[in-house]
């Protein structure tokens, strides 16, 4: 498959310009016009002469043309009561029309079977055509109409009776043998109810379009149908399986001669996600997708242990917490347990590799050579495996990283609905104890990725934190909002007033750092927030003040590096700039999802949030040395692009 995930995921959703459109309608415009230029192996004939009717069809075009309808329908109404064989002269003037260059004439198709349907059905006239006319009709006329034709031609011919279900089904199943027309076809059996019918396989149908990307055709033909979203699901979860024999049935049964080895199974889960959101379908229905999601989180927690981390704190709780993670992975999933083993061969860990082999009791044949080598050393020498050390896992010093004091004394855990108000009230209240402007409020929040929800890849938010300084009692204090308990007490209102009280409120300036960022976790997480998010007029977000100064007053940053084009690497470096070492991000591998919350993550949670609440108050000190013009509110409300506000404004799946 030569198309990228990218393009794959746009045409799903009906934002590709280049291949299908996401109403059907146009979508077999483009697709059969594309078809009707390709030669057929699927012969064809048209024994009628029409020369004899072309002068009165003339005739009838021009006044329609000129919307002279009474004279028009007169001359066809008149041609067909003379005619001892209607159905057949109706056939051959859509011949006609649709056989012409001239795209004006096509139409002329849906008001000719209309009048034709006025003049026959009132007279009750019975079909009289042959099998080859038929064919004729599904060849010449269905095949190169347009969408909103071929319904009409198909229920005027009653193609769609019981007695011709036996012509139609061997038509359709030819083209599918032939690969042919795979559009077109795939309109036919929607509008026939084939599929209702199970006169045509399900997956011969959708496999060749999924394998085709032809996403818009797949959404169309599946409808509202939730027996068919399921089916589509399974299907593409089967197509995704790392067992390539599953993989070969399908295709087998499907008519499609491909190496399964060479499926594009990338751009195959990006879609499964998004039919998996849209359908509102569990995960627990698609084992595959299941399996890929966990193999891949499994993925980042490497990164973050052998790569990523480097902690200062208690290093027995950080490994029991990581491999707490891990247990909720793999547990009851055997391909994952053999995806662990050999991730910690690809992270040079075969002591942990051994380990875990033996936890799950993987057989030899289920581990790599050198975990089995490395197995059977440890056994003959009644050793026991040591823990690896990275270089990345030493213990820094304790002034490595810029770590304020927090007392847990003044951090104020929120976890019921009635203690939410209360809080926003003191911080609106603190406002009496600043001077020439609102105070500084910093917010955060912390989220997990669960592979095991429906979510799949969306992150899922844990915690917002808030920090507020108050100057007369030369005090920060803090407050976690546990959103996990909340969400199951505040309906929809409460969540809107909750998010319009702290995103726009007039009381104080809400620093954040990338705001984009954490409103695209909390729209999907709480979409009545929505509104208030997107306004953000409290907010002052300091990834546009550190690129802000970095541009123009680069001199406030005393620990800055010699080059003005330095570009952001997070909020860590920001603090950098600021105090000369970076944030402590020790506890950034934490389980957010379990509780209570430890108090190392409590206080390391309010951490981001009070290290904004410092920078702005260096800013603030820093300029007034440098006798530099500053006003905050030349920074204050979020300055949307359109293109990231729609994405935040368009109605959200469930």
């Amino acid at each position: 498959m030569n198309q990228s995930s990218e393009e794959t995921e746009d045409q799903m959703f009906g934002n590709s310009s280049t291949t299908e459109s996401s109403d059907p309608e146009q979508i077999v415009n483009a697709s059969f016009f594309d078809t009707s230029n390709k030669s057929s192996s699927i012969e064809w004939n048209s024994p009628f002469n029409f020369s004899p009717h072309v002068q009165l069809y003339e005739q009838i075009y021009r006044f329609y043309s000129q919307n002279e309808h009474q004279q028009w329908s007169y001359l066809f109404k008149n041609a067909l009561q003379q005619t001892d064989d209607p159905f057949v002269l109706l056939y051959m003037f859509l011949d006609h029309t649709i056989d012409t260059s001239n795209a004006k004439k096509h139409k002329l198709v849906l008001p000719l079977i209309e009048q034709f349907k006025q003049v026959i059905f009132n007279n009750q006239q019975p079909i009289v055509l042959d099998d080859r006319i038929k064919l004729n009709i599904l060849n010449k006329i269905c095949r190169r109409c347009i969408f909103s034709q071929l319904e009409g031609i198909i229920d005027v011919f009653q193609l769609n009776s019981i007695e011709n279900r036996t012509l139609v089904t061997n038509f359709i199943e030819k083209h599918i043998e032939k690969h042919q027309d795979i559009v077109f076809i795939s309109q036919m059996v929607k509008i026939l109810g084939l599929l209702q019918s199970e006169s045509i396989p399900f997956e011969k149908i959708i496999v060749p379009l999924i394998l085709r990307t032809q996403w818009d055709t797949v959404r169309f033909v599946i409808g509202d149908n939730k027996q068919f979203q399921h089916k589509l699901l399974k299907t593409i979860d089967c197509l995704i399986s790392s067992d390539k024999n599953v993989v070969r049935r399908l295709l087998a049964q499907s008519s499609v001669n491909i190496n399964a080895t060479y499926l594009d199974t990338r751009s195959l889960k990006r879609a499964e996600r998004k039919l998996l959101k849209l359908y509102n379908i569990s995960l627990d229905e698609l084992p595959n997708l299941v399996t890929q999601e966990k193999i891949t989180f499994l993925k980042t927690l490497f990164v973050r242990k052998y790569i990523e981390k480097r902690t200062t704190g208690d290093q027995n709780e950080d490994d029991q917490s990581w491999d707490e993670q891990i247990r909720d992975l793999s547990q009851n999933n055997h391909e994952v347990q053999v995806k662990l083993v050999d991730l910690f061969v690809d992270y040079t860990d075969l002591d942990a590799a051994v380990q875990w082999a033996h936890i799950y009791q993987l057989e030899d044949f289920d581990i790599p050579e050198q975990v089995r080598r490395r197995r059977e050393e440890l056994i003959v020498n009644n050793l026991s495996p040591q823990p690896f050390q990275s270089q990345s896992l030493i213990p820094q010093t304790e002034d490595f990283h810029y770590k304020p004091t927090v007392n847990q004394s003044d951090i104020i855990y929120i976890e019921v609905d009635g203690e939410v108000d209360p809080f926003l009230d003191r911080l609106e209240c603190s406002r009496c104890d600043v001077g020439s402007h609102l105070p500084f409020v910093g917010f955060d929040c912390e989220t997990f990725m669960d592979p095991t929800q429906r979510t799949l890849n969306t992150q899922i938010v844990s915690i917002i934190q808030l920090a507020t300084f108050h100057p007369s009692r030369d005090q920060i204090f803090y407050g976690v909002f546990d959103m996990l308990a909340l969400r199951l007490q505040l309906d929809m209102k409460a969540f809107s007033e909750f998010a319009q009280r702290l995103f726009c409120s007039k009381d104080f300036i809400l620093l954040t750092y990338n705001y984009a960022c954490d409103t695209s976790s909390l729209i999907e997480n709480y979409p009545s927030m929505s509104d208030a998010l997107t306004q953000g007029s409290a907010v002052i977000d300091l990834f546009h003040i550190q690129n802000y100064i970095l541009e123009n007053c680069p001199e406030i940053f005393p620990f800055r590096q010699d080059s003005k084009t330095i570009k952001s690497r997070g909020l860590s470096e920001l603090v950098r700039l600021c105090f000369g070492k970076p944030l402590d991000k020790s506890l950034q591998i934490s389980d957010w999802r379990k509780r209570p919350l430890k108090p190392a993550q409590l206080i390391y949670s309010v951490l981001d949030a009070r290290v904004l609440v410092d920078i702005a108050q260096f800013i603030e000190e820093r300029t007034r040395t440098l006798a530099i013009t500053w006003s905050w509110s030349d920074f204050k409300g979020y300055r949307w692009t359109n293109k990231a506000l729609k994405k935040r404004t368009l109605n959200n799946h469930p």
